[in-house]
């Protein structure tokens, strides 16, 4: 399934997410937190049941200091 959001990320890889907060050592509530959403939210976005908006991708990106594109299927263009 393929999902866009207002961002323009095509196929949100919420596995990505995933392994990117466990790595960090962040629960899905301390993500939550720091993104402004609620745990269930971020799972959803884990599980690919949802997409987070810009905003929240942006805040995610920064959170790990990574680009928007580190979350998606599109190969990140250096």
């Amino acid at each position: 399934m393929t999902h866009k959001n207002d961002h323009g990320l095509q196929a949100w890889v919420g596995s990505a997410l995933r392994v990117r907060r466990i790595a960090e050592g962040l629960t899905l509530k301390q993500l939550a937190d720091k993104v402004g959403v609620s745990t269930a939210t971020v799972a959803r976005w884990e599980t690919n049941a949802n997409c987070p908006d810009a905003q929240s991708v942006a805040m995610i990106s920064e959170e790990f200091h990574s680009e928007p594109e580190d979350f998606s299927r599109r190969p990140r263009v250096v």
